[in-house]
């Protein structure tokens, strides 16, 4: 799979990027560089051919208690916090949404966490949805809200692979 982004750097024209929401728009303007500075998260862009951000996502290690998920599911776990990557931050540029960009986007930071999990143990990939509209588009996907909390949602790393790879 070719991949869709590139880590964001200072060359790319951040200040330009209107997802439609203030705080998406004002992480990626002011905190995403510094984040990535700190080894906290990192942030994706696709960009256009002049480096602007088309939309970014952001990764970061995560984790979550087993009894957050659905008893089904449980089975075969441990009883302590499960390791997981947290999708933080999924945004597109009001100029290119209704195109795709964002399954892209989210297709394109699955597989960098099946690539990671080859060297680190994830048992899934998580969001935290911002609303209702959010929460869809991630329950196309398969992603599972957890018990207590609809907006949080994890897609467990054996889905994953069967969608993209077929395993």
């Amino acid at each position: 799979m070719k991949f869709l982004t590139v880590l964001l750097s200072s060359d790319h024209k951040r200040q330009a990027f209107d997802c439609g929401h203030s705080i998406l728009n004002g992480y990626l303007h002011f905190y995403a560089l510094q984040d990535m500075k700190r080894r906290v998260s990192r942030a994706y862009v696709s960009i256009s051919s002049e480096n602007f951000i088309k939309g970014f996502y952001t990764l970061s290690a995560s984790s979550f208690c087993f009894e957050a998920i659905p008893e089904n599911l449980r089975k075969k776990l441990p009883r302590y916090p499960l390791p997981a990557v947290l999708i933080g931050r999924l945004a597109v540029d009001q100029k290119f949404q209704k195109q795709g960009m964002g399954k892209h986007l989210l297709m394109d930071a699955l597989y960098r966490i099946v690539l990671a999990e080859a060297s680190v143990g994830i048992y899934a990939a998580v969001v935290d949805a911002k609303d209702e509209h959010a929460q869809a588009f991630y329950e196309k996907f398969g992603f599972i809200p957890f018990k207590e909390h609809p907006l949080k949602l994890f897609l467990p790393l054996s889905s994953i692979k069967q969608a993209l790879l077929g395993e």
